[in-house]
């Protein structure tokens, strides 16, 4: 399973992003396969929401209306995956924070890692692997 990034749904949204081409090609190339699913944790889309909609970031930053719309589109696809927090995986973060030693700005990315973990995601789109690299548990496509 595949599991994507706030940062992939963001460049894949935003024209202006340096990462946008790179986010469209590996898009397109999700399309043509037609068998595998995107997987997205729930919170996800409340990070997507506040930055996507932050007009400090964008020269056009969508509306909150837009945002939520955006949102309900990806969790309404029939190849889209919504992950949730479980008990396990909540043990998961718990543990890797700890272990890793982890602090307050790693906390979205750690939960969203070990939800995406106990799912049996193992490949993970995103900007960023060097936030994920710790885990040891994905392989990670940066398309930036």
């Amino acid at each position: 399973m595949i599991g994507v990034d706030t940062t992939f749904l963001i460049d894949l949204e935003i024209v202006d992003s340096p990462r946008h081409e790179g986010a469209m090609r590996l898009f397109n190339d999700w399309l043509k396969e037609k068998h595998s699913t995107l997987t997205i944790f729930n919170q996800t889309f409340l990070e997507f929401q506040h930055v996507i909609t932050d007009p400090r970031r964008f020269n056009f930053p969508l509306s909150m209306e837009q945002a939520v719309e955006r949102s309900w589109f990806w969790a309404e696809q029939e190849r889209v995956n919504v992950v949730f927090p479980t008990e396990d995986s909540l043990r998961r973060a718990f543990l890797w924070t700890n272990m890793y030693k982890l602090g307050r700005n790693r906390i979205q990315d750690t939960h969203l890692a070990a939800s995406f973990a106990e799912s049996g995601v193992s490949e993970l789109w995103t900007a960023n692997p060097s936030d994920f690299e710790i885990f040891d548990t994905f392989e990670l496509v940066n398309y930036a």
